[in-house]
């Protein structure tokens, strides 16, 4: 009787031990992030309009190809090769190495606000 109730009280508190704050699945935690990395991809901005492409978090690793002189790119959120346009290709030297892009939905449909092509390393 007495395992029975130490199992359940183990049981217990597996369950109520707090989540890590680590970020949806899929997406790696920012907290340990060297802050160099972190104040480029803070840094960041639309070629298009001047906007912040925003933050660490809101990057994405993305697959890069260059077709004829023009940028191509599948992220885990959207495997299929889409045409990043040239008006949103950041040109300053991308401090992360690996090509990143920020992207939203619009009316169903995504859209990438910025694009770092990666360092080639």
């Amino acid at each position: 009787m007495r395992s029975q109730i130490g199992i359940l009280v183990l049981f217990a508190l597996l369950l109520l031990t707090p989540a890590r704050a680590d970020g949806p699945p899929g997406k790696p935690s920012y907290q340990n992030v060297d802050p160099a990395i972190r104040q480029w991809f803070r840094s960041q901005r639309s070629p298009k309009n001047g906007a912040f492409c925003c933050d660490e978090a809101d990057g994405i690793y993305a697959e890069e190809d260059i077709r004829n002189g023009q940028y191509w790119a599948r992220w885990p959120q959207h495997p299929q090769w889409m045409q990043v346009p040239d008006d949103v290709v950041i040109r300053d030297p991308n401090r992360h190495g690996a090509p990143v892009v920020w992207w939203l939905y619009q009316n169903g449909v995504p859209v990438i606000r910025c694009y770092a092509p990666g360092a080639g390393i």
